[in-house]
């Protein structure tokens, strides 16, 4: 074990004093997350479309109604129907349901309720402000009068995310995930190979099986530290949006990393295999990973892309790597729901390692 430990923190060491590799694991997925949250953080011009429900039941609601419809911020659309404009809401066909009562209780304030989508963080932000600046132009204020209208605000869960830094952050984790495993590993251990490391190994009585097992714990660990930093910096910067309960939200982006590091670490090791040079490396890891990073909604939601993109997406480990971590850290779903994504990963390592096995090689010319 003693010999073990040694060798993990030995790859830690080798990782953290080459620079190149520091800049594709941190700095790259990092200049991401910034570049692409000041482009798509910045609300001005938005608008939102309401849907309203009984707008026209009593004299008041009439008014609030009107005032929507006259605001440039709100598209207003008129209903009778609760129950389908709080579908289609969920399903991000609205922005926000305003429901008024159907009848107004003798000196009571008009209670309406509000609904938005609580995964569009700033666009439900924003939304909520404006509602209550409306009904704040009915309320003449306690020393003055009584309150004429009281807005309650309730989120609803919907199924899409804006393309905020919500929805790009657990992506470009994802990517550099894929990144280190694939890109990093491969040509680290295709270098060993040509450096007549592996070969040395083999005469010793340190078991192989032990060298390869170190390497990946040693690359676990950079995973869940290069987690920490880029969605640390999210959060900091841009107000990524957590769901749910922290401590479980952070043990599901925790099992989803672990899992996504073992399926491309796998995936890395074939390459090293099959690959005689660095340079051959690097070129068969670009041609599986560039691929994944357009096909596998990281830059943008994969329902949006035509229907034979997305069927391509259902084949690519990044696609379940990235909707994890996503459903994970912004909806909060538990580990329970996402059994599809983690088997997929799970079945993407077991092959992958087979592979490598196969393909495994002592020698450069071997």
């Amino acid at each position: 074990m003693k010999a073990f430990l040694s060798m993990v923190g030995a790859n830690l060491k080798m990782q953290a004093r080459n620079r190149t590799a520091l800049f594709w694991l941190l700095a790259f997925p990092a200049l991401f997350i910034v570049l692409f949250g000041f482009l798509f953080s910045d609300d001005s011009g938005l608008t939102a479309t309401a849907g309203v429900v009984n707008g026209s039941s009593t004299p008041l609601a009439a008014q609030m109604t009107r005032a929507m419809e006259r605001s440039s911020f709100f598209e207003v659309e008129r209903s009778r129907e609760r129950g389908a404009e709080i579908q289609k809401l969920k399903e991000g066909d609205l922005d926000a349901v305003l429901v008024f009562p159907e009848h107004a209780a003798p000196g009571e304030p008009l209670k309406v309720e509000a609904y938005v989508d609580r995964s569009k963080l700033s666009t439900s932000q924003a939304v909520s402000a404006a509602i209550q600046q409306i009904a704040d132009r009915f309320n003449r204020g306690p020393e003055q009068g009584p309150e004429l209208v009281s807005v309650s605000t309730r989120g609803v869960q919907g199924r899409d995310l804006g393309y905020t830094i919500d929805y790009l952050a657990p992506g470009f984790v994802a990517m550099s995930i894929m990144q280190n495993g694939v890109i990093g590993l491969a040509a680290a251990f295709v270098t060993l190979r040509e450096r007549g490391v592996l070969r040395r190994i083999r005469v010793t009585p340190f078991p192989l099986v032990s060298f390869i097992g170190a390497r990946i714990v040693s690359n676990l660990v950079v995973v869940l530290f290069q987690v920490a930093i880029l969605l640390g910096l999210a959060r900091a910067l841009f107000g990524l949006h957590v769901g749910g309960d922290v401590a479980s939200v952070a043990a599901g982006v925790a099992v989803f990393s672990v899992l996504g590091a073992l399926a491309f670490l796998a995936i890395g090791f074939f390459v090293a295999g099959v690959s005689r040079r660095v340079e051959s490396a690097n070129t068969l890891g670009n041609l599986i990973t560039f691929p994944m990073l357009f096909l596998a909604g990281i830059f943008f939601p994969i329902t949006q892309a035509p229907q034979w993109m997305q069927e391509i997406s259902k084949a690519l480990p990044l696609s379940y790597l990235a909707d994890g971590l996503r459903q994970t850290m912004v909806y909060g779903t538990s580990l329970g729901h996402l059994w599809t994504d983690a088997l997929a990963l799970m079945a993407t390592a077991l092959v992958g390692f087979l592979l490598a096995v196969r393909f495994f090689r002592w020698e450069p010319g071997s």
